[in-house]
């Protein structure tokens, strides 16, 4: 079944570029022409009308203004101006203005546009595209397009100038600017995180997955679950871009997780990265020194769900997922209350 033509929202996946004569439109934001409709309603509804009240006789006009003048000619009592005092604000309390869907989804709109029916890339690595300092101004945009399939059929996302700018394909994102090398970073309650990284402390999870995977699924309309395309994937972690996140800590259900690990990535972390590397960080396998240290109901529990995922049967060791006891779904990032760096938190559901 072609996922395009099914019933889920036309704006979840990425729009094939087919033709370089249609300039490109950006995604809208969810919701704005279901706003603009209600809005357009409540402007077009009649005006209520106005209750009659009949004319004041010339007695209540001048009683009226009597009552105005006595009250200007009453003494005011002014108030003494109060010390200010200082309520420190803490930093998990902070709001900030929320970044539009459109601007995370421009971003991953450049960096996977797929056009011609291939996918190529713009930036984040690794990447097929062989990088080449060319100048774009002799550079055919029609001879590209036209060269990212062969007559027979075949592929080739090679042929593709990183970088090229047309009219019917995605702008560069103007509101992302790139870490620059040996900028301080931000700290975490001061970055924005992305929609499908934020932590869900209730309900369902941003992602449906299951962290010894790399099935990767979007809770969508009527309970259905949509697959991370590579345009999703590629979208930033964070705004603004930072190049190292510290996932410090791992929450979950009477767990501690003695293994931290950094994200790393010098052009700006992607939702990819991150996905990537907590997979990477628990499939590394258990030193037995590490082990021998764990309390023998961690060691009993752990051993349990090895030989449930068929480590001994494959005669694969024992890995870090292991000691998670089955709290395997992934339910979001948030900044670590020690001010440490981020807290990673799975569960046994979504």
């Amino acid at each position: 079944m072609d996922p395009r033509t099914t019933t889920w929202p036309t704006y979840k996946w990425p729009r094939n570029i087919d033709n370089l004569n249609t300039p490109w439109v950006p995604s809208p934001d969810p919701f704005t022409g279901a706003l603009l409709e209600a809005h357009n309603t409540v402007q077009a509804r009649p005006a209520p009308q106005q209750s009659y009240e009949p004319p004041k006789t010339v007695l209540e006009r001048k009683i009226g203004t009597l009552m105005r003048v006595l009250c200007l000619l009453k003494p005011r009592q002014v108030e003494q101006p109060k010390e200010p005092v200082f309520q420190p604000v803490a930093w998990d309390t902070l709001k900030f203005d929320e970044v539009p869907l459109s601007k995370w989804r421009a971003f991953g709109a450049y960096s996977r546009p797929v056009v011609n029916h291939v996918e190529v890339h713009n930036t984040f690595t690794p990447s097929p595209t062989p990088y080449r300092t060319i100048d774009l101004k002799d550079v055919d945009p029609e001879e590209v397009f036209q060269s990212l399939r062969s007559p027979g059929g075949g592929f080739h996302p090679e042929n593709w100038v990183r970088g090229l700018q047309h009219p019917s394909l995605p702008p560069p994102p103007t509101d992302w600017p790139l870490p620059r090398p040996g900028d301080p970073l931000p700290f975490p309650w001061e970055c924005h995180l992305n929609r499908y990284l934020k932590r869900a402390a209730s309900g369902s999870a941003p992602l449906h997955w299951n962290i010894r995977t790399r099935a990767f699924l979007y809770g969508g309309p009527n309970d259905i679950t949509i697959p991370l395309l590579s345009t999703d994937l590629a979208e930033p972690a964070t705004f603004p871009l930072i190049t190292h996140m510290y996932i410090s800590a791992v929450a979950c259900t009477n767990i501690d997780f003695p293994w931290k690990f950094m994200v790393v990535n010098a052009a700006g972390i992607r939702v990819r990265d991150v996905l990537d590397a907590i997979i990477d960080n628990f499939q590394c396998y258990v030193f037995r020194g590490e082990y021998e240290r764990w309390p023998e109901a961690r060691q009993k529990r752990a051993e349990l769900e090895w030989r449930l995922r068929g480590g001994e049967a494959k005669r694969d060791g024992l890995r870090r997922l292991d000691y998670l006891c089955g709290q395997h779904c992934f339910r979001g990032l948030e900044p670590n209350p020690d001010r440490t760096g981020w807290t990673l938190y799975v569960g046994s559901d979504w």
